[in-house]
């Protein structure tokens, strides 16, 4: 069905439902269902991904794909002061010009937050737009700050790659 606006037809694939198109105390309960959603668990790891977890390490991923964060006060007793394997600082980093095609909110078109990478074994395309097919490909499009690490990467035996890519699959 399609909307109109003073008479004139909306523009194809506009929403033409006013916003919000929920009420006040569904909005509540959406919130608490999201704010309460445990994060995805980690699986077993193999001796291979554990391994990989101290490549991951060495190689300085973990510079910005901080391993834990741990929550501030809540209201919520169940979320107060609890580590959460986020693997993320929630900072901006400057990650070159080859990734720059959007701009959130004050970042430079360059800028983007650090990725969480829990619950990264459930993802199929990876970086901000999808572009990356494997978390391989991810890697290697790192540059600005993750430079390093990229290059890191690039120069590990194949053995120490494939367990850091383990090691990711398990997350």
């Amino acid at each position: 069905m399609e909307g109109t606006v003073g008479g004139d037809s909306l523009p194809a694939g506009t929403d033409p439902a006013p916003d919000p198109e929920i009420g006040a105390r569904a909005l509540v309960l959406t919130d608490a269902f999201v704010r309460l959603l445990a994060p995805p668990a980690p699986l077993k790891q193999s001796g291979e991904a554990r391994r990989g977890s101290e490549v991951f390490a060495r190689v300085g991923c973990t510079g910005c794909h901080v391993p834990t964060l741990r929550t501030g006060d809540n209201l919520i007793p169940a979320l107060s002061h609890k580590e959460v394997a986020a693997y993320t600082d929630l900072l901006l980093h400057d990650m070159g010009p080859d990734l720059a095609d959007i701009c959130f909110g004050l970042a430079t078109p360059s800028e983007f937050r650090t990725e969480p990478l829990m619950g990264l074994r459930l993802v199929t395309h990876f970086m901000h737009n999808g572009r990356a097919t494997t978390p391989e490909q991810a890697i290697e499009m790192h540059a600005g700050e993750g430079a390093r690490a990229r290059d890191l990467f690039a120069a590990l035996p194949p053995a120490d790659r494939a367990a850091l890519v383990a090691f990711l699959r398990t997350l």
